[in-house]
C-alpha cells in the first residue's frame, strides 16, 4: 500500500480502523440494528415480514394492508451490552455502552386497497469506549455510529390473497472514532468524524395461500454513503472521504394460525455484508488514495421462530428464540465490537387498554456463543506495529416498550 506522505502512522491507523468500525458490529449482525418492533421483539422478529404491527413495516411495506383508518406506532429500546474484552496480556475491560433505540410509524388507507405510511428509525448504530488507559489503545477507544432513516412508502391490497408494498428511504449517517496515537499512559487521541445522506428503496410482498396462513417477503436496498469529514490528531487535521455502500436486506416471514387464540411464525433472514469487500480511503483535497481496506465480512444470517398466545381478550403473550451467524470471523473481529455468533431468546406481551390502545413489553437476551479471539499482528492491514490478542464475551439485553393508537374521524381515515 502507498500513503500520502503526510498521513502519519497514526492518520494510517486511524483510516483503517475507522472504516473497519463503520463496518462493526452493534444489535443485529455488524452495526445493524433490529430494535425497530416492541411487538416483533417478543418473538425474536420471527414471522415479521408476514406479519400486519405498522413496525412491521420496517420489513415488509406490504404490512401496511391491514390498516384501516388512522394509526400510530411508537416503539422506545433500551439496549444494555455486556461486551468484555480480555487481552492476554491481562487487564478485562466492559467496552459496552447502554444506548436508546427509538422507532415511529404512522399509516392511513386513501381508498379500500390503496394504504400510505411512514416510518422514523435507526437501522444502524454502535457505541462502545474503553478506559483511556488499555492494551489496545492505539486499535481503538471509542466508536459512536448514528443513522436516522425516513421511509414513506405506499402498500396495496391487490386481492384477499396478495397485497404489495414499495418504498423510498432517506438516510442520515455519522460516525466519530477515535484511538490513542501512541502506547504511552494518557496519549492523545486521534479523532474521525464524518458524515453523510443517502437514499436507497424497500420493496415487499403479502400472500396468503391457505386459510390462516401467511407468507411475506420483503427487501430493504443498499445505500451508498459518500463519507466526507475530518480525521484529526495532535494539532493536524487531514480532510477524509470514504464511500460506504450498507448491505441490502432480504426477510422471509411465515405466519400460521392454529386456533383462534394461537399462532406460531418463523424468519429466515439475509443481510449482504460481503458486498462491502474493500472500501478506499481518499484524501479529500488530494485525491490520492489513503489506503485500501480489505474488510473481508461475510454475509450475515438470522433464523428464528416463536409463537403468540392470546390469554385472554386483552392480553397476548409472546415469545420466540433465534440463531444469528454473524457477519464477522476470527479474522476479522476487532477492538471495536468484537461479535461472535449469538442466541437470542425474547419474551413479550401485549395489553389491548382499548379498541384503539394498545401496549406492548418485550424482554431480548443475546447470548454470544464461545469466546471470539480479536488477534492483530503482522501482515494484518489494521497492523500498528504492536501485535495484540484478546478474546471477548458479548451479551446484550434489550428492553422494548411501544404504544399502538387508532383514531377515527382523522383526514384521510377510509373508515
Amino acid at each position: 500500500m502507498r500513503f500520502h506522505p503526510t498521513a502519519s502512522r497514526a492518520c494510517r491507523g486511524l483510516l483503517v480502523l475507522a472504516c473497519t468500525a463503520i463496518v462493526s458490529e452493534a444489535h443485529g449482525g455488524a452495526f445493524e440494528i433490529r430494535a425497530q418492533s416492541a411487538e416483533g421483539f417478543g418473538t425474536a422478529i420471527a414471522g415479521v415480514a408476514a406479519g400486519q404491527a405498522l413496525s412491521y413495516s420496517y420489513w415488509n411495506p406490504a404490512a401496511l394492508s391491514g390498516v384501516d383508518r388512522f394509526q400510530i406506532e411508537g416503539v422506545s429500546n433500551l439496549v444494555f451490552p455486556s461486551i468484555d474484552l480480555n487481552p492476554s496480556s491481562g487487564g478485562s475491560v466492559d467496552i459496552g455502552k447502554y444506548a436508546l433505540v427509538p422507532a415511529m410509524y404512522m399509516a392511513a388507507p386513501i381508498t379500500d386497497r390503496l394504504t400510505v405510511g411512514l416510518s422514523i428509525t435507526s437501522p444502524y448504530g454502535l457505541a462502545t469506549e474503553t478506559p483511556v488507559n488499555w492494551a489496545g489503545q492505539i486499535y481503538g477507544r471509542q466508536s459512536k455510529i448514528f443513522s436516522i432513516n425516513a421511509n414513506p412508502m405506499l402498500s396495496y391490497r391487490v386481492n384477499d390473497m396478495l397485497s404489495v408494498g414499495a418504498g423510498i428511504q432517506v438516510q442520515y449517517f455519522k460516525a466519530k472514532l477515535t484511538q490513542a496515537v501512541g502506547i504511552a499512559p494518557f496519549d492523545p487521541d486521534a479523532i474521525l468524524k464524518a458524515d453523510s445522506i443517502g437514499v436507497g428503496f424497500n420493496l415487499g410482498m403479502q400472500l396468503k395461500p391457505w386459510a390462516g396462513g401467511t407468507i411475506g417477503v420483503g427487501y430493504r436496498s443498499a445505500i451508498t454513503h459518500d463519507l466526507d469529514g475530518h480525521l484529526t490528531i495532535p494539532a493536524v487535521s487531514f480532510p477524509a472521504s470514504a464511500k460506504l455502500t450498507t448491505p441490502d436486506l432480504v426477510s422471509l416471514g411465515l405466519r400460521q394460525e392454529l386456533t383462534d387464540r394461537t399462532r406460531v411464525m418463523g424468519t429466515v433472514e439475509w443481510t449482504n455484508w460481503s458486498r462491502i469487500g474493500t472500501v478506499p480511503v481518499f484524501d479529500s483535497t488530494s485525491g490520492g488514495m489513503l489506503t485500501a481496506l480489505p474488510l473481508r465480512y461475510r454475509d450475515g444470517w438470522l433464523f428464528s421462530v416463536g409463537g403468540e398466545y392470546d390469554v385472554s381478550k386483552a392480553i397476548t403473550a409472546r415469545a420466540g428464540i433465534g440463531y444469528e451467524i454473524a457477519p464477522v470471523t476470527d479474522i476479522t473481529r476487532d477492538v471495536r465490537l468484537p461479535e461472535p455468533d449469538q442466541l437470542i431468546l425474547s419474551a413479550g406481551l401485549s395489553y389491548r387498554y382499548s379498541q384503539w390502545t394498545t401496549f406492548d413489553v418485550a424482554l431480548t437476551q443475546s447470548i454470544g456463543l464461545g469466546s471470539g479471539p480479536v488477534t492483530i499482528s503482522a501482515g494484518d492491514p489494521r497492523f500498528l506495529g504492536l501485535p495484540f490478542s484478546a478474546t471477548s464475551d458479548l451479551n446484550v439485553t434489550i428492553v422494548s416498550a411501544g404504544f399502538k393508537m387508532k383514531f377515527d374521524n382523522m383526514p384521510f381515515a377510509f373508515r
